[in-house]
């Protein structure tokens, strides 16, 4: 795997961004780095999309987003106040 590959285009190593939290050998400072790529990689989808381009999958960007988004949290659950 490619990690430095993988932070500069997520989607291009991994299929769905739980798919990083599984990865093995990657840290999980590595594996934040990839989760918050993709992250921007989604929002910069989501401003394309609200300027009408259609997103390039099934998936829309928002549904990415909170898939990365729900990666992120499992990798560094905050304790509830």
């Amino acid at each position: 795997m490619d990690i430095d590959q993988a932070k500069l285009d997520p989607a291009t190593v991994f299929r769905r961004p739980h798919d990083v939290l599984k990865a093995e050998g990657v840290s999980p400072e590595d594996k934040k780095a990839i989760l918050r790529r993709w992250e921007a990689d989604a929002e910069a989808l989501i401003r394309a999309t609200e300027e009408g381009m259609p997103p390039s999958d099934n998936r829309g960007p928002g549904e990415l987003l909170r898939e990365v988004k729900a990666a992120l949290q499992a990798l560094d659950p905050k304790p509830p106040r």
